[in-house]
């Protein structure tokens, strides 16, 4: 499908994994992802962490019917980590793929991210997969959680079945602010719940490791082709601890950034306040 970034007819399925004892921040979020993505019909996938308050759920049911915001909660919670949200988006693939609703795309992010411009709409229906994606260099590169990576049996047999038994196969990117078609998408959910829907973390809770980061775009790849190109993601994480206005300035003049990861962390910061501007100013053109 293609639509007009500018119509309602863009239908956006947002797959999130929510964690904590307040609704705060996902209330935030939900309200912030209205105003910069109108009018795009959101309909917002919510997985509930098994470690989060019992009370989360019906809080956050009764903001949004108060609201007006389109969620589903998964019906199953498993937990989570903070580096490793593997089990949630399992939950939230198969409660996509079961709702018998076909969307336009689907975005892929967490429940720290926020928008800070309405470009991500543009962004969104202009390109088909937003994906950070680079090689796997395993034991030669620098990234913390290689080893683990190559030590999980359901990363060797996904070398095993569908790479040839390369792991230099591998890719490796962000994925908080992933989007794909619709059509990718329910191939996508297929491959990934095949090889990582099961109970592998909850048995060995100290060999978690952000899967997601390896298996979203190696899939990706596997469906598109080795020499695919993808966007980059919507959302990115700072850079630096100590955020600014300027943070959000220099992210809007290179194009291709439209939100940040954990900005809300610092509610009193420099850089929320400008953001909050910015969307106080957008919603008053929408």
């Amino acid at each position: 499908m293609t639509c007009d970034a500018h119509s309602s007819s863009m239908r956006l399925a947002l797959l999130s994994p929510v964690h904590g004892t307040s609704i705060e921040h996902i209330a935030r979020q939900l309200d912030n992802y209205r105003v910069f993505l109108a009018p795009f019909q959101l309909r917002h996938y919510l997985h509930i962490s098994l470690e989060s308050s019992s009370t989360l759920k019906a809080n956050l049911l009764a903001f949004a019917e108060q609201e007006g915001h389109d969620i589903v909660i998964t019906k199953k919670s498993r937990p989570t980590w903070r580096p490793c949200t593997a089990n949630a988006l399992c939950e939230l693939v198969k409660t996509v793929l079961a709702d018998n609703i076909e969307h336009d795309k689907v975005l892929i992010h967490t429940d720290t991210d926020l928008l800070f411009t309405s470009a991500a709409k543009n962004y969104l229906a202009q390109h088909s997969i937003g994906c950070g994606s680079r090689a796997f260099r395993g034991k030669k590169g620098r990234w913390k959680w290689a080893q683990k990576a190559l030590r999980d049996p359901r990363i060797k047999r996904l070398i095993k079945e569908m790479l040839d038994g390369d792991p230099n196969a591998l890719r490796i990117g962000r994925v908080s602010g992933a989007f794909m078609p619709w059509d990718r998408f329910k191939a996508f959910g297929v491959i990934y719940n095949y090889y990582f829907n099961n109970r592998f973390f909850e048995k060995n809770p100290k060999r978690h490791w952000p899967l997601p980061e390896i298996a979203i775009p190696t899939i990706l790849h596997l469906l598109e082709g080795a020499e695919a190109k993808f966007q980059p993601v919507l959302i990115h994480a700072p850079e630096t601890k100590k955020l600014t206005t300027n943070v959000i300035k220099k992210s809007l003049k290179r194009g291709d950034c439209f939100g940040l990861k954990k900005i809300a962390r610092d509610t009193n910061s420099e850089a929320f306040q400008y953001l909050n501007h910015l969307q106080s100013e957008e919603s008053k053109r929408t």
